[in-house]
């Protein structure tokens, strides 16, 4: 086997693979840096944030508790 370094669907070894997923991390880890930026400096837009999260998981439960009676 020689390596090229190209990804190709000619065959099944396992570049294309590792193509994909190189792209996945990569992808993967601008999101993540992204967020975290806006998470660590936008302080107002985090305290949002988990009002939104804390008001749809107060609604959730109290959905669920009308369900059970």
């Amino acid at each position: 086997m020689v390596q090229t370094g190209f990804a190709t669907f000619d065959d099944t070894e396992p570049r294309v693979g590792i193509y994909v997923g190189g792209i996945f991390t990569i992808t993967g880890g601008v999101f993540l840096t992204i967020g975290g930026i806006v998470f660590l400096y936008f302080g107002d837009l985090k305290k949002k944030v988990i009002r939104t999260l804390g008001k749809v998981s107060d609604a959730i439960e109290e959905e669920r508790n009308q369900e059970k009676v």
